[in-house]
Formats: C-alpha cells, sequence, structure tokens
C-alpha cells in the first residue's frame, strides 16, 4: 500500500459523506443514508485501488536519450507510455533525471486511452561535462472513471549518457568557414595577401601564368615552357593554450570560461585539420596538464576531444613561468599559438607580461581575452538612484581596463581578441583564417 496515494477527488467526495454525516445528527432520519453513502464511497474507494493493483503488467514506458550530449546545446529526449490495459488511465509523469538539471516536477501530464499510446518530448540543454545519469520513472496513475485514489508505478530504467564538447557547433562552424555564405554566419572572407609560398608540383605554362614562376631547367627538356605551381602554405603547427586558472572560473549564461573555451578549441581544432595544418593541445594551471603534439594524423580531433572532455579549472592561479620553461624544451618549433586566457585588470597582466613576451618572441601568440557582457547592459543603463550612479561608473572603468589590457599586449608585440563568450568561436576563427590569409608565422 506504500505506492498507494489519495486523489484531490478522494477528499471532495470524503467531505461530501463529512457533511452528511453531521446532518445525519441534526436530522436523525437521514442518518442511515448519511451511514449508506458513506459506506458506498469506502467500498468504491477499496474497489478502485483494487482495479489499480491489476493494471501494473500493463503498463510500460520507454526513455530515448541521445548516447553522447553535446556542451550548451540543446537536445531532446522522447519519451512513450502504452497502455495494455482495458481502462482509460490519467497519468502523471515524472522521471529521476540526472542531478545537473535540477528537474524536480513532472514533465508530462496527460490521459491515455486504452490500447494507446502516449509520446512526448522534453528538452534538455547540458552546461556541464561529464557524466550525467538517468535512473527510474514513476507513473502516478489514476483509473477512470472513479479517480479516487494513484497509484505509482515505477519503471527501472538507468541510464548513462555523457555530456562532451560540442559537436553540433563545431560541424555548424565547419560549414559556415567553407559555405560561400559564410559572411552571414559572421565568418569572414579574407584575401589573401601575396603569392602562394609553398611548392605543389611542375606544370605546362597557361596563359595567364606569372612569368616569374617559370622553371627554365624543366622547359629546356620538356622543349616547351613549364611553371612552378604553388599553393598557400600548408602543415603549420598551431596549438590552442588552454588556462584552467581560477580565473577561467568565471560563469556567464550557465557556463564557466574555460566551458567556452573548451567548445571553441574544438571547433577550431576542426577548421585547423581541414587547412590541412597541425593541430595540437597544452592545458596548464598551477601545474602543466594535457600536452598533445601538433599533429595532422588520423584521430587526432578525436584525441583532442577526449581530453577536453576531462579539463577541469582550479582555483589557483596559472603558473605562466612554468609555462614558458616547458613550452621551450618540447615546443621548440616556431608555431601559432592561440591562448585563451582571461586578464580582468592591468595588475593581472603585468605580473604575467613577461612571461608572454617571451613566448612571443619564440611562437606567434595570440592572446583571447574576454568581455564582460553583464558590465556592457550594466553601463547602458538609466539611472535613477546613486546606486545606479556606482553601479554604471563602475562597470564603464571595468570595461575601459579590458581594453587596455588588449591594447597593453598589442603595444608588446603580441595579437589579441577581445570577445563575448558567445561569439569566442566565430572570432577565433576568423583570426585564425587572419593569420592564414595573411601568412604570418
Amino acid at each position: 500500500m506504500r505506492n498507494i496515494f489519495l486523489h484531490k477527488n478522494f477528499f471532495i467526495g470524503f467531505g461530501g459523506c463529512i457533511v452528511c454525516f453531521i446532518l445525519g445528527y441534526a436530522f436523525p432520519p437521514f442518518f442511515l443514508v448519511a451511514k449508506f453513502l458513506i459506506a458506498i464511497f469506502l467500498l468504491l474507494v477499496l474497489v478502485d485501488i483494487w482495479r489499480l493493483y491489476r493494471i501494473r503488467h500493463f503498463i510500460t514506458a520507454t526513455r530515448e536519450v541521445p548516447q553522447l550530449l553535446s556542451l550548451s546545446d540543446g537536445d531532446t529526449v522522447i519519451y512513450q507510455v502504452n497502455n495494455a490495459s482495458s481502462n482509460s488511465l490519467e497519468i502523471e509523469f515524472y522521471d529521476e533525471q540526472p542531478s545537473q538539471f535540477q528537474q524536480r516536477e513532472a514533465i508530462g501530464l496527460f490521459t491515455i486511452k486504452s490500447g494507446q499510446e502516449q509520446q512526448f518530448n522534453f528538452d534538455i540543454r547540458p552546461y556541464d561535462r561529464g557524466e550525467y545519469h538517468f535512473g527510474a520513472m514513476h507513473l502516478y496513475t489514476t483509473m477512470a472513471p472513479l479517480f479516487l485514489t494513484q497509484r505509482r508505478i515505477t519503471i527501472p530504467q538507468e541510464f548513462m549518457c555523457k555530456v562532451i564538447p560540442s559537436i553540433k557547433q563545431m560541424k555548424k562552424h565547419e560549414l559556415e568557414v567553407f559555405s560561400k555564405t559564410a559572411s552571414l554566419s559572421g565568418i569572414r572572407k579574407i584575401r589573401a595577401v601575396g603569392q602562394n609560398d609553398e611548392f605543389e608540383h611542375i606544370r605546362p605554362y597557361v596563359q595567364g601564368d606569372n612569368i616569374k614562376s617559370i622553371n627554365w631547367k624543366a622547359t629546356s627538356r620538356a622543349n616547351s615552357l613549364m611553371v612552378d605551381h604553388y599553393q598557400d602554405s600548408r602543415q603549420q603547427e598551431v596549438y590552442c593554450i588552454l588556462d584552467k586558472g581560477r580565473s577561467m572560473k568565471m560563469p556567464f549564461d550557465g557556463m564557466t570560461l574555460l566551458d567556452y573555451s573548451i567548445n571553441s578549441i574544438l571547433s577550431l581544432s576542426n577548421i585547423i585539420l581541414k587547412k590541412y595544418d597541425y593541430a595540437g593541445l597544452v592545458s596548464f594551471s598551477e601545474n602543466i596538464g594535457t600536452t598533445l603534439k601538433a599533429t595532422a594524423k588520423k584521430g587526432q580531433l578525436e584525441r583532442i576531444s577526449s581530453a577536453l572532455y576531462n579539463e577541469t579549472t582550479t582555483f589557483k592561479e596559472s603558473n605562466f613561468e612554468l609555462l614558458l620553461h616547458f613550452t621551450r624544451h618540447v615546443l621548440s618549433r616556431r608555431s601559432i599559438w592561440l591562448f585563451y586566457t582571461n586578464f580582468e585588470t592591468t595588475h593581472d597582466l603585468n605580473r604575467q607580461l613577461p612571461y608572454l613576451r617571451l613566448m612571443a618572441k619564440r611562437h606567434l601568440v595570440v592572446v583571447i581575452l574576454f568581455t564582460n557582457t553583464t558590465l556592457h547592459h550594466t553601463s547602458n543603463m538609466e539611472c535613477e538612484t546613486k546606486s545606479d550612479i556606482y553601479l554604471k561608473t563602475f562597470a564603464e572603468r571595468a570595461m575601459i581596463e579590458k581594453q587596455r589590457i588588449k591594447e597593453e599586449l598589442i603595444r608588446n608585440g603580441i595579437q589579441a581578441i577581445l570577445t563575448e563568450p558567445k561569439k569566442l568561436s566565430v572570432n577565433v576563427i576568423n583570426k585564425y583564417l587572419e593569420i592564414k590569409a595573411r601568412r604570418l608565422r
């Protein structure tokens, strides 16, 4: 009986019985009628409970969840309930969803007739990487026509899925970069500067070829004009350097800066490999974390995705000096660094600037900073009180401070991007394409 609960209709009926019982005391001839009604009501309750116990094996439910979910991307869980009993049922549906969703309310309330099935969807959006555990489904069932009691039918269906860096965003950005309508989604088409600089093969001269590219030795052997054909430089090493320190713990719209960076790194690494460059990854905080040597070998994108899945932030300050000494020995070849970090004040920058300058002497370093969108909204608000004035002034000063940090990096020969978290991937991809187009090394 522990799975039996009283429906709201029970209290309505029971209240009517109490009224009849009170009237029975006031009007003795009505007392027998009141006792008879109470007995009938209790009998109906027992019948309703008995009928509910009979249908346990006639009710089934299933849940369909993708094996892999993408971080910050919406997805759908599909539920299906079948009623093989001979009665119409009213069902209040609860699901033991992962604790990360904090879902405690009913996700479905419907009536299902005999021999029919009910299918409905529930939208989810994960904001944390890791394992998500689904538990049992609970169906609080009430049977027509009495609707006096409820029975909880529990259907065990434990399931675990993983939330990984966003594959959906990665594929979306790939389509945007290589489509003719890329500009509509924010991806800039940047005209390449100068000549192609990597030799590919020798071919016959055709009208319009640059005469400076004529290969005279090949021409003499073939007895016809032959030219050297060049292509865009390939096989550059591009590293995503991920800061996992406390500055990356800051949340925006449900996700930390680290999670935004992880989604961006996966999208960018895919573009790097599609552009025939080498993609690598280094993460650090107080210690060196993941190190993946830049390569274009098969499975590199999967290795980067697996490494990013396990990255977490710490509350300790990142050790830029350790990163400098480590990379001097491990990353000796000049490469492009896309450095995901964040500085809130010029004081924070000045402590790390000497190390960044030394890194920039050996590599092409692009430091990626985040702008606080909340401060932007606050700086544009209408002031009505003194507190509003203080808040607006503070927000404006903080935004100016961020701009100064970017300018200071550029002044020291370090390229920088200042971007909103939601526009991170597009802005970083644009920067990489700009570096490729201008043949910066």
